[in-house]
């Protein structure tokens, strides 16, 4: 799958974009037209990978709020937070509706697959 400009911009600014303290939850999104959000990538090691979250799965909440009434900068702001700290996803993977709680992980340098 070919990313677009503004998946690769909200993919990268969510993993790459922390200051040093920062957390992420370790993934690569894209924001489709409708808003929703979905996981493009899921490198290992990282909190989302941790949670048994898959490239495909769609974020509907985060922390209860949900994501497509968010612009990437607020979302960018309830998905990072302090390493180590919770962060409370409902994910919609085809049928299943997942609840998952990460613990964000140390943002780290990534590039996106093409």
């Amino acid at each position: 799958m070919r990313a677009t400009a503004r998946e690769l911009l909200l993919g990268l600014s969510l993993f790459c974009a922390c200051a040093a303290q920062q957390g992420t939850i370790g993934a690569v999104l894209a924001q489709q037209p409708d808003g929703r959000i979905i996981l493009r990538e899921v490198p290992p090691g990282l909190a989302a990978a941790k949670a048994g979250l898959k490239e495909g799965d769609e974020i509907l909440l985060v922390d209860g709020r949900d994501v497509r009434s968010l612009d990437e900068k607020k979302l960018r702001a309830v998905l990072g937070g302090d390493v180590d700290s919770p962060v409370k996803l409902t994910i919609v993977r085809g049928e299943e509706v997942l609840r998952v709680t990460l613990r964000r992980t140390p943002s780290r340098k990534y590039t996106v697959a093409e």
